[in-house]
Protein backbone atom coordinates (compact mmCIF):
# COMPACT_ATOMS: atom_id res chain seq x y z
CA UNK A 1 0.00 0.00 0.00
CA UNK A 2 0.96 3.28 -0.95
CA UNK A 3 2.28 5.50 2.65
CA UNK A 4 1.17 8.70 1.04
CA UNK A 5 -3.13 7.72 0.33
CA UNK A 6 -3.54 8.76 4.10
CA UNK A 7 -2.51 12.17 2.85
CA UNK A 8 -4.80 12.25 -0.23
CA UNK A 9 -7.54 11.19 1.96
CA UNK A 10 -7.18 14.41 3.94
CA UNK A 11 -7.92 16.53 1.41
CA UNK A 12 -12.22 14.85 1.31
CA UNK A 13 -12.10 17.31 4.32
CA UNK A 14 -13.47 20.81 4.02
CA UNK A 15 -12.29 21.72 0.75
CA UNK A 16 -15.25 23.95 -0.12
CA UNK A 17 -16.86 26.34 1.90
CA UNK A 18 -19.33 29.52 0.42
CA UNK A 19 -21.59 31.14 2.55
CA UNK A 20 -24.48 33.68 1.61
CA UNK A 21 -22.95 37.14 3.31
CA UNK A 22 -25.63 39.75 3.70
CA UNK A 23 -24.33 43.37 3.75
CA UNK A 24 -27.04 45.29 2.76
CA UNK A 25 -26.90 49.04 4.64
CA UNK A 26 -24.52 51.38 4.79
CA UNK A 27 -21.92 53.67 2.61
CA UNK A 28 -19.45 55.85 2.16
CA UNK A 29 -6.84 67.12 -2.47
CA UNK A 30 -5.30 69.19 -4.91
CA UNK A 31 -1.93 70.07 -4.58
CA UNK A 32 -1.65 73.75 -4.98
CA UNK A 33 1.72 76.03 -5.85
CA UNK A 34 2.10 78.73 -3.21
CA UNK A 35 1.52 81.85 -5.00
CA UNK A 36 0.47 85.60 -4.09
CA UNK A 37 -2.94 85.04 -5.64
CA UNK A 38 -3.90 82.04 -3.91
CA UNK A 39 -2.58 83.19 -0.62
CA UNK A 40 -5.32 86.09 -0.73
CA UNK A 41 -7.70 83.52 -1.90
CA UNK A 42 -6.36 81.31 1.26
CA UNK A 43 -6.57 84.19 3.68
CA UNK A 44 -10.57 85.12 2.54
CA UNK A 45 -11.29 81.75 2.95
CA UNK A 46 -9.74 81.23 6.78
CA UNK A 47 -11.82 84.52 7.52
CA UNK A 48 -14.73 83.06 6.31
CA UNK A 49 -14.03 79.55 8.37
CA UNK A 50 -15.45 81.32 11.83
CA UNK A 51 -17.83 80.72 14.05
CA UNK A 52 -20.26 82.70 12.03
CA UNK A 53 -20.41 80.87 9.09
CA UNK A 54 -21.59 77.86 11.02
CA UNK A 55 -25.17 77.05 10.52
CA UNK A 56 -27.87 77.90 12.61
CA UNK A 57 -29.82 75.07 13.73
CA UNK A 58 -32.53 77.05 14.68
CA UNK A 59 -33.78 79.42 11.67
CA UNK A 60 -33.90 77.54 8.19
CA UNK A 61 -33.50 73.95 9.12
CA UNK A 62 -36.20 71.29 9.17
CA UNK A 63 -37.32 68.46 10.57
CA UNK A 64 -35.87 64.74 11.31
CA UNK A 65 -36.97 61.69 9.72
CA UNK A 66 -36.55 58.11 9.91
CA UNK A 67 -37.08 55.33 7.81
CA UNK A 68 -38.25 51.98 9.12
CA UNK A 69 -34.88 49.83 7.96
CA UNK A 70 -37.19 46.20 8.33
CA UNK A 71 -40.31 47.77 6.81
CA UNK A 72 -38.30 49.41 3.66
CA UNK A 73 -35.96 45.95 3.17
CA UNK A 74 -39.50 43.87 3.69
CA UNK A 75 -41.66 46.07 0.78
CA UNK A 76 -38.79 48.06 -1.54
CA UNK A 77 -38.81 45.66 -4.70
CA UNK A 78 -35.91 46.63 -6.04
CA UNK A 79 -34.06 45.18 -2.53
CA UNK A 80 -35.80 41.55 -2.58
CA UNK A 81 -35.37 41.13 -6.20
CA UNK A 82 -31.78 41.84 -5.64
CA UNK A 83 -31.60 39.87 -2.75
CA UNK A 84 -33.18 37.07 -4.92
CA UNK A 85 -30.66 37.48 -7.53
CA UNK A 86 -27.89 37.10 -5.26
CA UNK A 87 -29.53 33.91 -3.13
CA UNK A 88 -30.11 31.98 -7.01
CA UNK A 89 -26.78 32.67 -7.93
CA UNK A 90 -25.09 31.64 -4.23
CA UNK A 91 -27.58 28.45 -4.89
CA UNK A 92 -26.88 28.01 -8.70
CA UNK A 93 -23.02 28.49 -8.09
CA UNK A 94 -23.00 25.98 -5.19
CA UNK A 95 -24.71 22.95 -6.99
CA UNK A 96 -22.01 23.63 -9.57
CA UNK A 97 -19.03 23.24 -7.23
CA UNK A 98 -20.84 20.57 -5.28
CA UNK A 99 -21.22 18.56 -8.30
CA UNK A 100 -17.49 18.51 -8.80
CA UNK A 101 -16.57 18.06 -5.63
CA UNK A 102 -18.60 14.54 -5.49
CA UNK A 103 -16.69 13.79 -8.82
CA UNK A 104 -13.51 14.33 -7.23
CA UNK A 105 -14.27 12.55 -4.15
CA UNK A 106 -15.49 9.11 -6.51
CA UNK A 107 -11.98 10.19 -8.21
CA UNK A 108 -9.75 9.55 -4.97
CA UNK A 109 -12.04 6.57 -3.91
CA UNK A 110 -11.05 4.82 -7.40
CA UNK A 111 -7.62 5.55 -6.74
CA UNK A 112 -7.37 4.39 -3.17
CA UNK A 113 -9.11 1.01 -3.98
CA UNK A 114 -6.37 0.57 -7.46
CA UNK A 115 -3.26 1.99 -5.59
CA UNK A 116 -2.06 -1.37 -4.54
CA UNK A 117 -2.35 -2.60 -8.15
CA UNK A 118 0.19 0.37 -9.53
CA UNK A 119 3.37 0.88 -10.22
CA UNK A 120 4.87 3.58 -8.45
CA UNK A 121 4.97 5.20 -11.96
CA UNK A 122 1.17 5.29 -12.30
CA UNK A 123 0.67 5.98 -8.41
CA UNK A 124 2.87 9.12 -8.53
CA UNK A 125 0.88 10.19 -11.99
CA UNK A 126 -2.25 9.48 -10.38
CA UNK A 127 -1.88 11.06 -7.00
CA UNK A 128 -0.38 14.29 -8.83
CA UNK A 129 -3.51 14.72 -11.25
CA UNK A 130 -5.60 14.54 -8.13
CA UNK A 131 -3.60 16.88 -6.02
CA UNK A 132 -4.08 19.13 -9.19
CA UNK A 133 -7.93 18.49 -9.25
CA UNK A 134 -8.27 19.33 -5.57
CA UNK A 135 -6.64 22.86 -5.89
CA UNK A 136 -8.28 23.66 -8.81
CA UNK A 137 -11.81 22.98 -6.94
CA UNK A 138 -10.20 25.93 -4.43
CA UNK A 139 -9.30 27.89 -7.07
CA UNK A 140 -13.11 27.40 -8.24
CA UNK A 141 -14.13 28.03 -4.31
CA UNK A 142 -12.13 31.18 -3.66
CA UNK A 143 -13.52 32.70 -6.96
CA UNK A 144 -16.99 31.87 -6.77
CA UNK A 145 -16.63 33.36 -3.22
CA UNK A 146 -14.93 36.53 -4.63
CA UNK A 147 -17.39 36.86 -7.19
CA UNK A 148 -20.22 36.82 -4.44
CA UNK A 149 -18.66 39.21 -2.53
CA UNK A 150 -18.53 41.78 -5.64
CA UNK A 151 -22.41 40.76 -6.72
CA UNK A 152 -22.65 41.68 -2.78
CA UNK A 153 -21.12 45.24 -2.77
CA UNK A 154 -22.86 46.36 -6.36
CA UNK A 155 -25.78 45.63 -4.83
CA UNK A 156 -25.22 47.40 -1.84
CA UNK A 157 -23.88 50.02 -3.96
CA UNK A 158 -27.08 50.47 -6.52
CA UNK A 159 -29.08 50.01 -3.65
CA UNK A 160 -28.04 53.05 -0.92
CA UNK A 161 -27.33 55.37 -4.44
CA UNK A 162 -31.37 54.84 -4.80
CA UNK A 163 -31.94 55.76 -1.82
CA UNK A 164 -29.63 58.29 -1.40
CA UNK A 165 -31.22 60.30 -4.66
CA UNK A 166 -34.60 59.82 -3.63
CA UNK A 167 -33.91 61.78 -0.34
CA UNK A 168 -32.20 64.62 -1.88
CA UNK A 169 -35.35 65.22 -3.33
CA UNK A 170 -37.38 64.29 -0.97
CA UNK A 171 -35.52 66.52 1.71
CA UNK A 172 -35.82 69.58 -0.82
CA UNK A 173 -39.08 69.32 -0.61
CA UNK A 174 -39.98 68.39 2.69
CA UNK A 175 -37.04 70.60 4.18
CA UNK A 176 -35.18 67.61 5.99
CA UNK A 177 -32.24 68.33 7.80
CA UNK A 178 -31.30 64.50 8.51
CA UNK A 179 -33.26 61.32 7.81
CA UNK A 180 -32.01 57.78 9.59
CA UNK A 181 -32.76 54.62 9.42
CA UNK A 182 -33.85 53.09 12.30
CA UNK A 183 -34.43 49.20 13.73
CA UNK A 184 -36.04 48.89 16.86
CA UNK A 185 -33.58 48.24 19.52
CA UNK A 186 -30.75 49.07 17.02
CA UNK A 187 -28.45 52.04 16.45
CA UNK A 188 -29.83 54.38 14.31
CA UNK A 189 -27.92 55.74 11.37
CA UNK A 190 -27.88 58.35 8.88
CA UNK A 191 -28.68 58.39 5.34
CA UNK A 192 -29.25 61.75 4.47
CA UNK A 193 -27.82 65.15 5.41
CA UNK A 194 -28.75 68.91 4.64
CA UNK A 195 -25.59 69.86 3.21
CA UNK A 196 -25.69 73.09 5.04
CA UNK A 197 -25.02 71.26 7.73
CA UNK A 198 -21.80 70.23 7.12
CA UNK A 199 -19.45 71.94 9.37
CA UNK A 200 -16.58 69.90 7.92
CA UNK A 201 -13.95 72.97 7.00
CA UNK A 202 -15.01 74.70 9.79
CA UNK A 203 -13.80 72.22 12.60
CA UNK A 204 -10.56 71.18 10.76
CA UNK A 205 -9.77 74.95 10.22
CA UNK A 206 -10.31 75.64 13.88
CA UNK A 207 -8.41 71.79 14.76
CA UNK A 208 -5.67 72.94 12.67
CA UNK A 209 -5.53 76.28 13.91
CA UNK A 210 -5.33 75.09 17.87
CA UNK A 211 -2.36 72.20 16.87
CA UNK A 212 -0.14 75.13 15.17
CA UNK A 213 -0.55 76.76 18.33
CA UNK A 214 0.73 74.03 20.44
Amino acid sequence: MNQRLPLISLILNGVLAIAVIVLFVLHFDAHKSPSADIAATDSTQEAELTLDSLPDLGSNNGAIAFIDLEELTKKYKFYNDGKTNIENFFKNKQAMLMKKKAQFEENVMQYEQLAPNLTPAVREKREKDLNAERESLMELNEKLNIELQDKELNFEKEFLSKIDTYLKVLSKEKNYSYVFTYVKGNPATIVYAKDTLNISDQVIHALNEQYKKK
